[in-house]
């Protein structure tokens, strides 16, 4: 898939386009970031004779500055945990994790256990930070050196919290959660069985000394590799 790390700066790049603050009429007009113009017609872009004093200016690009230094700040830690979380998912994904022979020990079963439960307490995490989102942005605004104008901050909180595919988010945290869950069984059976197949035969998998555990454990592998591709295809929405 492509990095989640190319998904914020696009949104970045539509908040903070060079021209978002460019001109206007008065504060309650200035934050027009390229896509505004769409939800918002009654602030259309003045005409050109329209003017603000230097004093008005250099309040206004504080203030520009003052918001894009918050939303950069929580959008990069978004990121940061994104790509933490995604290099430990690819991690639990490797072909080795569905093959119970790769596993030397139930010792290292346990181990792998620790690992998957670091995993969920990072998606949590993540999942926090875009729940917090607003809440976040609000503190970051409250705590900034500059005195910022409410009406231009809840116009620029609302671009930013517009920009996130919410569908898609919600969709890949239920998934997640899912595949946590499925990987968690995976694990309960190595453990429970430990010691009942042999190397893997032609087809690539372990041979069970009995059917039903054969069945059981095909079941668990497809339910686990079937809630990772729904994951990637996420990632990827998450990239257009």
């Amino acid at each position: 898939m492509r990095s989640y790390s190319q998904y914020l700066p696009i949104i970045l790049g539509t908040l903070f386009g060079a021209s978002s603050l460019a001109m206007g009429q008065d504060a309650k007009s200035m934050l027009k970031a390229p896509a505004v113009s769409a939800m918002d017609h009654a602030s259309a872009t003045p005409s050109p004779s329209a003017t603000i004093s230097e004093a008005e200016k250099r309040v206004l690009d504080a203030e520009k500055t003052a918001l894009q230094g918050a939303a950069n700040k929580l959008c990069n830690q978004i990121q940061f945990e994104e790509n933490d979380l995604y290099h430990r998912l690819s991690f639990l994904e490797k072909p080795d994790r569905l093959d119970p022979n790769s596993y030397a020990s139930p010792d290292e079963i346990s181990q792998w256990r620790a690992l998957l439960q670091q995993f969920k307490d990072k998606a949590a995490k993540v999942d926090g930070l875009y729940r917090g989102l607003e809440k976040n942005f609000d503190a970051e605004v409250r705590n900034s050196k500059v005195t910022i104008d409410p009406v231009i901050a809840s116009k620029f909180k609302s671009i930013l919290l517009g920009a996130f595919p919410w569908d898609t988010i919600n969709r890949k945290d239920s998934l997640l959660t899912q595949y946590a869950e499925d990987h968690q069984k995976l694990l309960d059976f190595y453990q429970k069985n430990w010691g009942m197949w042999r190397p893997a035969g032609k087809d690539g998998k372990p041979v069970f000394q009995s059917a039903s555990l054969t069945t059981a454990y095909n079941k668990l592998r497809e339910d686990t590799v079937s809630t990772g591709h729904q994951l990637e295809q996420e990632y990827i929405a998450m990239t257009r």
